[in-house]
Protein backbone atom coordinates (compact mmCIF):
# COMPACT_ATOMS: atom_id res chain seq x y z
CA UNK A 1 0.00 0.00 0.00
CA UNK A 2 1.55 3.31 -1.04
CA UNK A 3 1.63 6.34 1.24
CA UNK A 4 -1.23 8.17 -0.51
CA UNK A 5 -3.56 5.18 -0.26
CA UNK A 6 -2.57 4.60 3.36
CA UNK A 7 -3.24 8.24 4.21
CA UNK A 8 -6.61 8.17 2.47
CA UNK A 9 -7.57 4.97 4.28
CA UNK A 10 -6.61 6.53 7.61
CA UNK A 11 -8.71 9.62 6.90
CA UNK A 12 -11.74 7.56 5.91
CA UNK A 13 -11.50 5.43 9.06
CA UNK A 14 -11.08 8.56 11.22
CA UNK A 15 -14.09 10.15 9.56
CA UNK A 16 -16.21 7.10 10.29
CA UNK A 17 -15.09 6.96 13.92
CA UNK A 18 -15.59 10.67 14.56
CA UNK A 19 -18.90 11.15 12.72
CA UNK A 20 -22.02 10.95 14.88
CA UNK A 21 -24.03 7.84 14.03
CA UNK A 22 -27.71 7.80 14.89
CA UNK A 23 -29.40 4.44 14.46
CA UNK A 24 -33.16 4.61 13.94
CA UNK A 25 -36.03 2.20 13.47
CA UNK A 26 -38.18 3.47 10.61
CA UNK A 27 -41.13 1.47 11.95
CA UNK A 28 -41.18 3.61 15.12
CA UNK A 29 -42.46 7.18 15.49
CA UNK A 30 -40.29 10.26 16.01
CA UNK A 31 -40.44 10.49 19.85
CA UNK A 32 -39.64 6.77 20.20
CA UNK A 33 -36.65 7.06 17.90
CA UNK A 34 -35.46 10.21 19.68
CA UNK A 35 -35.69 8.39 23.01
CA UNK A 36 -33.60 5.54 21.67
CA UNK A 37 -30.70 7.61 20.32
CA UNK A 38 -29.21 8.08 23.79
CA UNK A 39 -28.45 11.74 23.04
CA UNK A 40 -31.97 13.22 23.02
CA UNK A 41 -33.23 12.54 26.54
CA UNK A 42 -33.62 16.27 27.18
CA UNK A 43 -35.63 16.76 24.00
CA UNK A 44 -37.98 13.89 24.85
CA UNK A 45 -38.36 15.17 28.42
CA UNK A 46 -39.18 18.64 27.09
CA UNK A 47 -41.76 17.22 24.66
CA UNK A 48 -43.35 15.30 27.52
CA UNK A 49 -43.32 18.36 29.79
CA UNK A 50 -45.01 20.44 27.09
CA UNK A 51 -47.55 17.72 26.28
CA UNK A 52 -46.35 17.36 22.68
CA UNK A 53 -45.37 13.67 22.60
CA UNK A 54 -48.75 12.46 21.33
CA UNK A 55 -48.78 15.15 18.63
CA UNK A 56 -45.43 13.95 17.28
CA UNK A 57 -46.63 10.36 17.47
CA UNK A 58 -49.36 11.27 14.99
CA UNK A 59 -49.47 10.39 11.31
CA UNK A 60 -47.46 13.39 10.17
CA UNK A 61 -45.27 13.37 8.30
CA UNK A 62 -43.09 15.72 10.32
CA UNK A 63 -39.54 16.93 9.97
CA UNK A 64 -37.89 17.45 13.36
CA UNK A 65 -34.62 19.27 13.92
CA UNK A 66 -33.54 17.54 17.11
CA UNK A 67 -31.07 19.28 19.46
CA UNK A 68 -28.84 16.94 21.44
CA UNK A 69 -28.63 16.79 25.22
CA UNK A 70 -25.44 18.87 25.02
CA UNK A 71 -27.32 21.51 23.02
CA UNK A 72 -30.04 21.69 25.68
CA UNK A 73 -27.41 22.01 28.40
CA UNK A 74 -25.64 24.79 26.50
CA UNK A 75 -28.95 26.64 26.09
CA UNK A 76 -29.47 26.56 29.86
CA UNK A 77 -33.01 25.18 29.53
CA UNK A 78 -34.21 23.97 32.94
CA UNK A 79 -37.58 22.24 32.68
CA UNK A 80 -38.27 22.80 36.38
CA UNK A 81 -38.62 26.52 35.64
CA UNK A 82 -41.52 25.92 33.23
CA UNK A 83 -44.34 25.59 35.76
CA UNK A 84 -47.14 27.95 34.74
CA UNK A 85 -49.39 27.75 31.69
CA UNK A 86 -47.60 30.76 30.24
CA UNK A 87 -44.18 29.20 30.76
CA UNK A 88 -45.30 25.91 29.24
CA UNK A 89 -46.69 27.82 26.26
CA UNK A 90 -43.23 29.35 25.81
CA UNK A 91 -41.65 25.89 25.97
CA UNK A 92 -44.13 24.58 23.39
CA UNK A 93 -43.33 27.53 21.14
CA UNK A 94 -39.61 26.74 21.35
CA UNK A 95 -40.14 23.05 20.63
CA UNK A 96 -42.55 23.60 17.73
CA UNK A 97 -39.94 25.91 16.20
CA UNK A 98 -37.98 22.69 15.60
CA UNK A 99 -40.77 20.99 13.64
CA UNK A 100 -41.82 21.42 10.02
CA UNK A 101 -44.90 19.85 8.49
CA UNK A 102 -44.01 17.32 5.79
CA UNK A 103 -40.97 15.15 5.25
CA UNK A 104 -37.94 17.25 4.29
CA UNK A 105 -34.79 15.27 3.55
CA UNK A 106 -31.33 16.81 3.44
CA UNK A 107 -31.34 16.60 -0.35
CA UNK A 108 -34.48 18.78 -0.41
CA UNK A 109 -32.70 21.65 1.34
CA UNK A 110 -31.23 24.39 -0.83
CA UNK A 111 -29.07 27.33 0.14
CA UNK A 112 -31.22 30.30 1.15
CA UNK A 113 -34.37 28.20 1.55
CA UNK A 114 -36.97 29.12 4.16
CA UNK A 115 -39.59 26.88 5.76
CA UNK A 116 -42.38 27.64 8.19
CA UNK A 117 -42.13 25.81 11.50
CA UNK A 118 -45.23 24.60 13.32
CA UNK A 119 -45.09 27.58 15.68
CA UNK A 120 -45.61 29.90 12.70
CA UNK A 121 -42.09 31.34 12.53
CA UNK A 122 -39.75 30.83 9.59
CA UNK A 123 -36.59 28.75 9.62
CA UNK A 124 -33.77 29.69 7.26
CA UNK A 125 -31.32 27.25 5.72
CA UNK A 126 -27.82 27.50 4.33
CA UNK A 127 -25.84 24.86 2.49
CA UNK A 128 -22.07 25.35 2.39
CA UNK A 129 -19.80 24.38 -0.47
CA UNK A 130 -18.85 21.17 1.36
CA UNK A 131 -22.51 20.19 1.72
CA UNK A 132 -22.91 21.11 5.38
CA UNK A 133 -26.51 22.05 6.12
CA UNK A 134 -27.35 24.68 8.71
CA UNK A 135 -30.75 25.72 10.01
CA UNK A 136 -30.60 29.22 11.45
CA UNK A 137 -27.33 29.01 13.40
CA UNK A 138 -27.41 25.28 14.07
CA UNK A 139 -25.41 22.67 12.18
CA UNK A 140 -27.06 19.46 11.06
CA UNK A 141 -24.70 16.82 12.45
CA UNK A 142 -26.68 13.77 11.40
CA UNK A 143 -29.27 13.96 8.62
CA UNK A 144 -32.14 11.84 7.36
CA UNK A 145 -32.81 9.73 10.45
CA UNK A 146 -35.98 8.08 9.20
CA UNK A 147 -39.00 7.38 11.41
CA UNK A 148 -42.42 5.93 10.64
CA UNK A 149 -44.02 9.37 10.62
CA UNK A 150 -41.26 11.57 9.27
CA UNK A 151 -37.59 12.37 9.47
CA UNK A 152 -35.20 13.60 12.17
CA UNK A 153 -32.18 15.81 11.55
CA UNK A 154 -29.86 16.01 14.55
CA UNK A 155 -28.62 19.55 15.29
CA UNK A 156 -26.03 20.94 17.69
CA UNK A 157 -27.94 23.99 18.96
CA UNK A 158 -31.39 24.70 20.37
CA UNK A 159 -33.28 27.01 18.01
CA UNK A 160 -34.95 29.97 19.68
CA UNK A 161 -38.00 31.57 18.03
CA UNK A 162 -37.50 35.26 17.25
CA UNK A 163 -40.07 36.34 19.85
CA UNK A 164 -38.36 34.25 22.52
CA UNK A 165 -34.89 35.69 22.13
CA UNK A 166 -34.13 37.56 25.34
CA UNK A 167 -31.82 40.53 25.64
CA UNK A 168 -28.10 39.92 26.14
CA UNK A 169 -28.06 40.02 29.98
CA UNK A 170 -31.04 37.65 30.16
CA UNK A 171 -29.44 35.16 27.78
CA UNK A 172 -26.12 35.43 29.65
CA UNK A 173 -27.86 34.79 32.97
CA UNK A 174 -29.49 31.68 31.53
CA UNK A 175 -26.27 30.02 30.39
CA UNK A 176 -25.28 29.09 33.94
CA UNK A 177 -21.63 30.00 33.30
CA UNK A 178 -21.85 33.80 33.11
CA UNK A 179 -23.07 34.65 36.62
CA UNK A 180 -19.97 36.74 37.34
CA UNK A 181 -20.35 38.67 34.10
CA UNK A 182 -23.98 39.53 34.83
CA UNK A 183 -23.11 40.54 38.40
CA UNK A 184 -20.34 42.78 37.05
CA UNK A 185 -22.71 44.35 34.50
CA UNK A 186 -25.22 45.09 37.27
CA UNK A 187 -22.55 46.53 39.58
CA UNK A 188 -21.21 48.76 36.79
CA UNK A 189 -24.78 49.95 36.10
CA UNK A 190 -24.61 48.74 32.51
CA UNK A 191 -27.63 46.44 32.69
CA UNK A 192 -30.13 48.84 31.13
CA UNK A 193 -27.63 49.71 28.40
CA UNK A 194 -27.22 46.08 27.36
CA UNK A 195 -30.98 45.57 27.56
CA UNK A 196 -31.40 48.30 24.95
CA UNK A 197 -32.23 47.85 21.28
CA UNK A 198 -28.62 47.49 20.16
CA UNK A 199 -27.66 45.48 18.29
CA UNK A 200 -24.59 44.62 20.36
CA UNK A 201 -21.90 41.96 20.07
CA UNK A 202 -20.59 40.87 23.46
CA UNK A 203 -17.49 38.76 24.05
CA UNK A 204 -18.60 37.08 27.27
CA UNK A 205 -15.99 35.71 29.71
CA UNK A 206 -17.13 32.69 31.69
CA UNK A 207 -17.19 32.47 35.47
CA UNK A 208 -13.92 30.53 35.30
CA UNK A 209 -12.38 33.35 33.27
CA UNK A 210 -13.44 35.90 35.88
CA UNK A 211 -11.97 33.73 38.63
CA UNK A 212 -8.70 33.30 36.71
CA UNK A 213 -8.47 37.07 36.25
CA UNK A 214 -8.83 37.58 40.00
CA UNK A 215 -11.64 40.10 39.62
CA UNK A 216 -13.22 40.70 43.03
CA UNK A 217 -16.41 42.73 42.63
CA UNK A 218 -16.49 43.55 46.35
CA UNK A 219 -13.21 45.44 45.99
CA UNK A 220 -14.60 47.47 43.10
CA UNK A 221 -17.67 48.78 44.93
CA UNK A 222 -16.56 52.42 44.94
CA UNK A 223 -17.03 55.17 42.36
CA UNK A 224 -13.44 54.70 41.22
CA UNK A 225 -13.81 50.92 41.26
CA UNK A 226 -17.05 51.06 39.27
CA UNK A 227 -15.38 53.31 36.70
CA UNK A 228 -12.54 50.80 36.33
CA UNK A 229 -15.01 47.92 36.10
CA UNK A 230 -17.05 49.77 33.47
CA UNK A 231 -13.91 50.35 31.43
CA UNK A 232 -13.07 46.62 31.58
CA UNK A 233 -16.57 45.53 30.59
CA UNK A 234 -16.93 47.99 27.72
CA UNK A 235 -13.61 46.74 26.36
Amino acid sequence: MNNRVATLTTLVIASILLSPVVVADDTQDIPTNAQNTGTHDSLVAALSHAGLVSALQGDGPFTVFAPTDDAFAAAGIDLTTFDTDEENATLSDILLYHVVSGSVSASDVTDGMNAEALNGDDLSFTVSSDGTVMVNGATVTSADVMASNGVIHVIDTVLMPPADLGDIPTVAQGTGIHTSLVAAVVQAELLSTLQGDGPFTVFAPTDDAFAAAGIDLASLDTDEGKAALTDILLY
